[in-house]
């Protein structure tokens, strides 16, 4: 038990030290966003999920075992030219929502560039190489998969709960809520599916693309709301 708690322990700590780096030093002092700085940002984040796997290395080696070189290609394909052209193609249908945009400056996933799907495939990578490694560490102890899934849960939304401080309510009731949701899916992939971390991986990057979209249509609400929503009424942010 005492290794358990280590082990997730030290989970936790990098991922609270990526979060915190990327937002204090690589987003607040140098200014390299996710869609000013897609590069940088990918290289960022490679680099935790190279931290994991050389920590974890067994964990990650498992994620991985039956995936062959056609897996490997097709999520290449879809991370590098599928998910960019479509959430270009759907930010060209759906247009840039100003109103909240104006609003949330600094909130990436209402970036109109394509370059925030490249940059967050690192950054995806490296979540899911955590969330690997915690359940087989949680698997390996002899824990039940409900409980695994519970306890998953609870850790996988937890880790999100940063963003009601860095970006308010509503984005932290976003991301936390969904995450949660992700902690039912992701332990059933990882241990029950064959190839389950590629459907992990391309489920994770859907969601973003397809959250880019939904909040491009979102209709600007009535005064009501958007004091809830954004802090302010519509007529500020017109």
């Amino acid at each position: 038990m005492n290794e358990v708690v280590f082990t997730v322990a030290l989970l936790a700590a990098l991922v609270a030290a990526a979060r915190s780096i990327h937002l204090e030093l690589v987003t607040r002092y140098f200014k390299l966003t996710y869609a000013d700085s897609p590069v940088w940002t990918f290289f960022y984040f490679c680099a935790w999920a190279l931290a994991v796997a050389l920590l974890f290395p067994a964990d990650i080696a498992r994620l991985f075992a039956h995936v062959g070189a056609l897996g490997y290609l097709a999520l290449t394909f879809l991370f590098v030219v599928v998910f960019p052209l479509v959430f270009r193609f759907l930010r060209i249908r759906a247009g840039t929502p100003a109103w909240l945009a104006e609003q949330f400056p600094d909130e990436p996933i209402l970036s109109p560039e394509e370059g925030f799907i490249l940059a967050k495939v690192a950054d995806v990578v490296f979540q899911d190489f955590v969330a690997g490694a915690l359940i087989f560490t949680l698997f390996a102890a002899g824990f039940s998969y409900p409980a695994i899934v519970g306890i998953f849960i609870i850790l996988f939304a937890a880790a999100h709960l940063y963003i009601f401080i860095t970006s308010g309510f509503f984005w932290g009731l976003y991301y936390t809520t969904y995450a949660a949701l992700g902690g039912f899916a992701i332990p059933f992939l990882v241990l029950f599916v064959g190839n389950g971390i590629v459907y992990v991986l391309i489920l994770h990057m859907l969601f973003y693309v397809l959250s880019a979209a939904f909040f491009a249509k979102l209709p600007q609400p009535n005064a009501a709301v958007s004091r809830h929503l954004a802090g302010a009424s519509p007529e500020s942010v017109c």
